[in-house]
């Protein structure tokens, strides 16, 4: 509905769309790992590495289409520049992996556990925090009796011995509610994400790419976001995550 908007009300003016999936750290510039901010899958990855988050929603084979930052934005430059002296035919350009090179659900988990079991965070006590196998609840319905079982029922029985102690217990319950509320909010937010079963038809990006690489040369620049050169191993867990811990765990 939005690009047909957009194509009705352009008149003249050449429209591109870029739409990204789920953006990542970079894969190479301006250095490898860069990052601001927790978003997409980092907000797993972080509360995980920190022994806040043992269990998640989830289907394990679900595709979690990501795409690193700087490929993003290399498309970008190569868009404008393939359509700075025509307007494009195909203006819609999926910048994805989910086609091309997927990344399971599944692998996500098995990364972050290889990643912090052997390179833990530390706590305020200066202790590396241990983290457990991560178990992913397939059904939202049995997640939600998991969290129920496990968590709120506990939560309740601590807060009647918390009244009957004379709150002696407050900061116990304050900090297992905010986990509770903690796994509750990220469960919604990402619940649309972790069932999807669908990829992404990113056809005009490769022929956007093949276009740009044999078309003439930006400076010498190279603009590669070509998905299936991504390495997820390596990219994960000498990448990603280092830099996921490096530039927003402090």
């Amino acid at each position: 509905m939005g690009e047909m908007l957009l194509m009705h009300h352009k008149d003249n003016v050449p429209l591109i769309i870029i739409r990204s999936t789920m953006v990542t750290s970079t894969i190479k510039d301006p250095f490898p790992g860069w990052i601001e901010g927790v978003r997409t899958i980092d907000g797993v990855i972080y509360n995980y590495g920190i022994g806040k988050l043992k269990s998640f929603v989830g289907n394990p084979k679900t595709i979690l289409d990501v795409i690193p930052a700087d490929m993003v934005i290399n498309c970008v430059i190569a868009a404008i520049f393939i359509h700075s002296k025509q307007p494009p035919k195909n203006f819609i350009y999926h910048v994805s992996s989910s086609l091309r090179n997927p990344l399971k659900y599944c692998d996500i988990s098995k990364f972050c556990h290889s990643y912090f079991k052997k390179t833990p965070c530390i706590n305020q006590n200066g202790k590396p925090i241990v983290i457990s196998n991560p178990c992913l609840v397939n059904s939202f319905v049995a997640f939600d009796i998991y969290i129920k079982v496990t968590h709120v029922l506990p939560l309740k029985v601590l807060s009647l011995v918390n009244k009957i102690c004379h709150h002696s217990f407050q900061d116990v319950y304050d900090k297992k509610s905010r986990k509770l509320r903690m796994m509750h909010r990220l469960a919604t937010l990402y619940k649309p994400y972790v069932y999807f079963m669908f990829v992404f038809d990113d056809k005009n990006t490769e022929i956007l790419r093949m276009a740009a690489k044999g078309g003439p040369k930006m400076d010498n620049v190279e603009l590669n976001f070509d998905p299936t050169i991504i390495d997820w191993i390596e990219y994960m867990m000498n990448i990603h995550i280092p830099g996921l811990v490096k530039y927003q765990m402090k």
